[in-house]
């Protein structure tokens, strides 16, 4: 009788505390490439985190994302109420009610995820896991580069590997078919591997397999001739290396941008543009054309910006609608954009000011108050310096996502959104542990 209880007891504890944990972490693992698989896993490991009795409004962290889903809710519904008016500007106010989609779930999911991400071990292994789902990418690249682009397909098409031509597109993507969402997602991933790359480890052939694994995530970063994540790789990387590393961080890439800025600032005369332009290599030096500072305002990007920030002025309180930016756009300028290049912006244009700077004020603040107790870490060996370095890859992962989105916008692919608030659950997560009575010494 006692045993059999026992029995009981114990199964009920590992369905509540390890099932779900089982979906979460195999959803992490595919979700760059199985999304569709990976989605699944998740919307499960979701639910059976929500079985307990929910401790969501208990977290006063939540409360901004509770208060945003209102008001985001409130826009659709206006934008409902006012249906005749939106057709006649050929906004479809039935989108705004779809692009609840890419936050409202997110909002839940960034308390759910909590669970899976509440010890530093459980993060550590999760930032495992995505450098490993990201190995996936790394070889639908290599397939790209030799031209072998499927489709191939699993599960009856359920999961589909296809990635475009490389003469088609130009650049690097492999399965995400788009060179800025697969940069993106392999420089949030980079901080993780870069902790595991430069962390103590007394076995030779591991160290080797991290050196290889790092060295095919750097190929890739550059072979999708994206500028954020170029970027993104050069900022984050101090971040994990640490304060110590700056002494010659800084000084290589003061020579590398300043031999960037002789070959594309106008300032300098054509002869040194041209000599510079032999000595770096053209997949570089053409990311970044030359830049003019007479006329700032007809550049694309900042014209966007401009554009949207006087659609922001003309509808404030409730916004346009989710994918109005393209529409409005378009009926102004005759050309078609798809989004604002700026997500706190394109977000304040879809649903109204006041939930964009909600939501970014909580991101700021969680980087902010991450970050502070990060810093609590003690930069000492063995395995807690393992946990610190992954921790700032953690905080790194997120800034990069951040500065990211500030000047382009992959959210709206499920991958990228995903990863945004499992890095949010984690340092979230971070924020609540006792940092100094856990790892100081």
């Amino acid at each position: 009788m006692f045993i059999s209880i026992k029995k009981n007891i114990l199964l009920k504890n590992y369905n509540q505390e390890n099932i779900g944990g089982l979906f979460f972490y195999s959803g992490v693992f595919f979700l760059a490439s199985a999304v569709g698989v990976s989605i699944l896993l998740l919307i499960i490991s979701q639910f059976i985190s929500f079985l307990k009795p929910s401790q969501f409004l208990k977290d006063k962290w939540n409360y901004p994302l509770f208060i945003s889903a209102i008001l985001m809710g409130a826009s659709s519904f206006i934008h409902f109420l006012r249906y005749e008016k939106y057709i006649d500007l050929n906004l479809d106010p039935k989108l705004s009610l779809l692009g609840l989609i890419n936050w409202i779930p997110f909002f839940l999911c960034f308390w759910g995820f909590q669970k899976y991400l509440n010890s530093p071990e459980k993060r550590l292994f999760t930032s495992k896991l995505l450098i490993c789902g990201s190995i996936p990418v790394i070889f639908s690249g290599v397939l790209q580069l030799l031209n072998i682009n499927g489709p191939f397909e699993l599960f009856n098409g359920f999961v589909i590997w296809f990635q475009k031509p490389l003469s088609d597109i130009g650049s690097l993507a492999g399965l995400f078919n788009n060179q800025n969402y697969a940069g993106l997602w392999m420089v949030l991933v980079w901080p993780f591997c870069l902790a595991e790359l430069t962390r103590p480890r007394k076995n030779l052939n591991i160290k080797l397999i991290m050196f290889f694994i790092s060295v095919l995530f750097i190929a890739f970063i550059t072979l999708t001739d994206s500028r954020n994540a170029f970027l993104g790789l050069i900022i984050s990387s101090p971040i994990v290396l640490g304060l110590s590393s700056l002494v010659w961080y800084i000084p290589l890439v003061i020579v590398g941008f300043s031999l960037l800025a002789l070959s594309v600032l106008p300032i300098f005369p054509n002869e040194i543009q041209v000599f510079m332009k032999t000595i770096i290599p053209s997949r570089i030096y053409t990311l970044f054309p030359e830049i003019g500072f007479s006329n700032l305002g007809n550049y694309p990007r900042i014209n966007k910006w401009f554009a949207a920030l006087n659609y922001i002025n003309q509808k404030p309180i409730f916004g346009w609608g989710a994918a109005a930016f393209p529409i409005l756009y378009l009926a102004k300028s005759g050309e078609w954009f798809g989004h604002a290049h700026n997500l706190p912006i394109e977000l304040a244009v879809s649903y109204g000011f006041l939930p964009s700077l909600i939501i970014f004020s909580f991101y700021l603040l969680i980087l902010y108050f991450s970050f502070k107790k990060i810093s609590l870490l003690s930069e000492k060996g063995g395995d807690n310096y393992e946990i610190f370095l992954n921790q700032k890859a953690w905080f790194a992962s997120s800034l990069i996502f951040l500065f990211s989105h500030l000047v382009d916008i992959q959210y709206f692919d499920v991958r990228i959104s995903t990863i945004c608030w499992i890095l949010l659950a984690g340092l979230r997560s971070t924020m609540k542990e006792n940092i100094k009575g856990q790892f100081l010494t």
